[in-house]
């Protein structure tokens, strides 16, 4: 369902409870769907190809069966983590919606191989460039994995990543 609200172009991460719960890729020129917790633009110089706003009406499943038990949450924070390798890919701006009823609260962490350092993301204040990330994890909200730690190497930020949520590279 789409509310009749204007958003800016891009694509929205909406949650669905059919199919056991599924992650859906909402592309949009301006209507912001109802049940949507996240969206990215492309950065400058970029632009979305035009078809993925018409083909299927702008939808696209990204991954299904993520609603109860902790396997299927795990596939929850891999949706996410490829939500945000699909706006590195567009040099994109990336916003998380906080208080959602749908989903679960995430944390995300950006890695940049070049410092070997762990930067929180807050999404849930506005829109943060992905595009300068190596590595992304997406935990549960206030998980502390990452907490204190100033120098990490890569395979460390995602064997972390992948205990407590999903990490991946972003390439």
């Amino acid at each position: 369902m789409v509310d009749k609200l204007d958003g800016p172009e891009g694509c929205y991460l909406v949650y669905e409870a059919l199919s056991g719960g599924r992650l859906m890729l909402f592309y949009s020129k301006g209507q912001i769907p109802k049940n949507a917790i996240g969206f990215w633009c492309a950065g400058p110089g970029r632009s979305i190809q035009g078809f993925k706003f018409k083909q299927n009406g702008g939808r696209q499943e990204l991954i299904k069966g993520i609603a109860g038990g902790d396997s299927n949450r795990k596939k929850y924070f891999s949706g996410w983590c490829q939500f945000i390798r699909q706006a590195k890919a567009f040099n994109g701006y990336v916003i998380k919606f906080p208080n959602s009823e749908q989903g679960v609260e995430v944390d995300v962490i950006g890695y940049k191989s070049e410092e070997e350092r762990a930067y929180e993301l807050d999404l849930d204040a506005g829109l943060i460039e992905v595009g300068k990330f190596d590595a992304i994890a997406v935990v549960p909200k206030h998980n502390t994995a990452y907490h204190g730690i100033h120098k990490i190497s890569h395979n460390f930020f995602i064997e972390s990543g992948l205990q407590y949520g999903e990490a991946t590279t972003l390439s």
